[in-house]
């Protein structure tokens, strides 16, 4: 028995002995030690020097009753659990003892022998149980001020709801980021103290701790999405979020983790910058000498085609010549313009086998790397930023041209993809879809097992002389356009490096067909402060057929505007140029025009601009955006397109 194992002891506190010598022999046959106290004051005495697991309590002793005797215990800060001993009649008193805090009484009478054991048995069992029970619970408030400290701590903002998605929980960092109490906040639906402002989680429905009550299925999403609160504005961040299950599998609640990204994106173009600086270095000298060269073609077929002009025969020819020239002088600013820009990406279909062609044929440039390309022509159009693409193939191509330090062969192949969502788990993509897959196959030393996991860290570099941006830099990029590179190696064996890019299933297709000119009819306002461009933009929308007025600024541009919206003869579209030296740019004269017109369309055009990014042109009311220089048929689709009312913001870069 448990009682034999560890003995308890039973102080008797009764001044009748013969009842006393009955109870000992009852208990000790069930192995409890037993004391005696004739009276209160013995008892006090005895258990100054002793300890008693239970006291049996005659509330009628010789010197002071037995309530006297627990109110002195109490005094002392004795807690020692009791049952009462009273004679017949007394069942009453016996009862208003329980209230005080017995654990039992029993009478004096013939059954007394036989229901005590029973009865001190199971006064010991409850008081096992009780003490487990606080021991229980003193772990459970352990554990929950632990979790509370470390829930209050951490820099996640933590989110609990019930089952219809109201909150029940928020954290400190939760608060700050959402700037509501959890007092102000408890019991409101989720969606209104987390609101995501980004397709595809800007809807109820879409809502992670939605998407979890409908499925029971936890998310892990890599890519960061936006938050907004009133006073705090947009935070990017990342989310998980997890079911909160009973005991059998029932859905309680979800539970919601918010990480903030800004920081860390920070960081991200801080390290961009970085490897700008560093390729520009690289790109520097050979710039001059290539784009001579290239200005000795557009000048060359200018010259011929002047010549050719009054017979008109092989003109095309010449001018195509010149043209192909100028688009690849135009390719060399625009990665010079890649590294002074930053941002956000602007992206567009892009054709992604141009692209890498051109780009890796300029990085090999001189070098004793050979590259080999399989790229058929019906792959994919990629949605990218022109020029950040262009760096990520850029540093990838230098990266295998350093790994092969006394030349090789580069591999580039593309295949169009379609991944499942089996196939973005494990490659750590967003969504499911269309991809473009680009491995980048070399012929180096490869890349040692234990290094592979650091490989795409900031400033980690295996090279004597290198800075660890370029890869870092490429994996920043094209997480921003919510794609991946991993990488693979055999040491000894060379690397493949593989790009997944978002696509469209379409192909990429040439604009510098005259074929793809779009003609239109209408006013249109251009205001530059170049005048070799106002006049290029005004040969070009005259040959489409618009009706075209010029001006060098925006005081010019609201001047004309607002005569011809006064004259009944509105303006079909206006293109301003971004900056204006010293004279009001394209932004104020657009927010000026505004004021005439709300539903003014407008384009911005840019050469290079620290003022705005121009994949935010939509936030400042501009209907499209064109990067200079622009292809003829580039602009002329673009302007169709906003005249005919077109209710999407558009944008075109300048393409290679």
């Amino acid at each position: 028995m448990d009682q034999q194992r560890i003995p308890r002891t039973v102080l008797i506190i009764d001044d009748h002995q013969g009842l006393i010598a009955l109870i000992q022999r009852c208990l000790s046959r069930e192995g409890y030690y037993t004391a005696v106290a004739y009276s209160g004051e013995q008892a006090l005495s005895w258990l100054s020097t002793n300890q008693a697991d239970l006291l049996l309590l005659d509330l009628r002793l010789a010197d002071m009753h037995g309530e006297e005797l627990l109110l002195r215990l109490k005094l002392r800060n004795y807690h020692i659990p009791f049952i009462v001993i009273t004679g017949q009649g007394d069942e009453r008193l016996a009862v208003k003892m329980m209230k005080q805090g017995a654990r039992d009484y029993f009478i004096k009478d013939s059954s007394l022998t036989s229901l005590l054991p029973a009865i001190v048995k199971q006064t010991f069992e409850q008081i096992q149980q009780e003490h487990h029970l606080a021991q229980v619970e003193e772990a459970l408030h352990t554990a929950q001020k632990l979790s509370a400290i470390t829930l209050a701590s951490i820099e996640e903002g933590v989110f609990t709801s019930d089952r219809h998605g109201h909150i029940t929980y928020m954290n400190r960092m939760a608060e700050e980021m959402t700037n509501i109490s959890f007092l102000e906040a408890r019991g409101c639906p989720i969606e209104e103290v987390v609101r995501f402002t980004d397709y595809p989680l800007a809807s109820k429905a879409s809502h992670p701790v939605y998407q979890v009550l409908d499925h029971g299925k936890p998310l892990h999403p890599i890519a960061h999405h936006i938050i907004r609160s009133a006073s705090t504005g947009e935070r990017p961040v990342i989310f998980s979020a997890s079911p909160i299950q009973g005991k059998e599998g029932h859905m309680l609640g979800v539970v919601l983790i918010l990480r903030d990204m800004t920081e860390h994106l920070q960081l991200e173009q801080e390290l961009l910058k970085a490897s700008k600086l560093e390729s520009l270095s690289l790109l520097a000298g050979g710039i001059a000498h290539d784009f001579n060269n290239l200005l000795t073609a557009i000048l060359g077929n200018l010259s011929i085609s002047r010549n050719w002009a009054h017979s008109r025969e092989n003109l095309d020819e010449f001018l195509s010549e010149a043209e192909q020239a100028s688009l690849r002088a135009k390719s060399l600013t625009q990665q010079l313009l890649t590294f002074a820009k930053g941002g956000s990406p602007l992206k567009k279909p892009l054709n992604i086998r141009s692209l890498v062609m051109e780009t890796a044929t300029f990085a090999l440039r001189g070098s004793s790397t050979r590259c080999d390309f399989d790229l058929p022509e019906h792959l994919w159009a990629a949605q990218g930023d022109e020029g950040q693409i262009s760096q990520v193939i850029h540093n990838l191509v230098l990266n295998a041209h350093q790994a092969m330090p006394d030349g090789g062969d580069l591999t580039i192949r593309s295949t169009n993809i379609e991944l499942s969502v089996e196939a973005i788990t494990r490659l750590a993509l967003a969504t499911p879809g269309p991809y473009l897959k680009i491995e980048f196959i070399d012929q180096g030393v490869g890349i040692p097992t234990a290094i592979l996991p650091k490989i795409f860290d900031p400033y980690f570099s295996t090279k004597p002389h290198g800075s660890g941006l370029g890869l870092s830099t490429a994996y920043s990029v094209v997480k921003n356009h919510h794609g991946t590179i991993i990488v693979s190696s055999d040491q000894g064996e060379g690397a493949t490096f593989t790009l997944y890019l978002p696509a469209q299933i379409q192909h990429a297709t040439r604009l510098d067909d005259p074929a793809t000119l779009a003609r239109g009819a209408g006013k249109i306002l251009v205001m530059d402060d170049e005048p070799s461009i106002r006049a290029l933009v005004h040969q070009m929308l005259g040959f489409l057929g618009y009706e075209v007025h010029c001006v060098s600024d925006g005081q010019e541009a609201i001047r004309l505007y607002e005569e011809a919206m006064n004259a009944n003869q509105p303006f079909s579209a206006v293109i301003l140029d971004l900056t204006v030296p010293g004279r009001m740019g394209g932004k104020e004269t657009l927010s000026r025009m505004k004021k005439l017109n709300p539903h003014v369309r407008a384009i911005v055009a840019s050469g290079y601009s620290n003022e705005m990014n121009l994949s935010q042109y939509s936030a400042y009311g501009f209907l499209g955006a064109v990067s200079k220089p622009f292809h003829f048929s580039e602009l002329s689709q673009l302007l169709s397109q906003i005249t005919q009312g077109t209710e999407s913001p558009l944008s075109l870069r300048s393409t290679a």
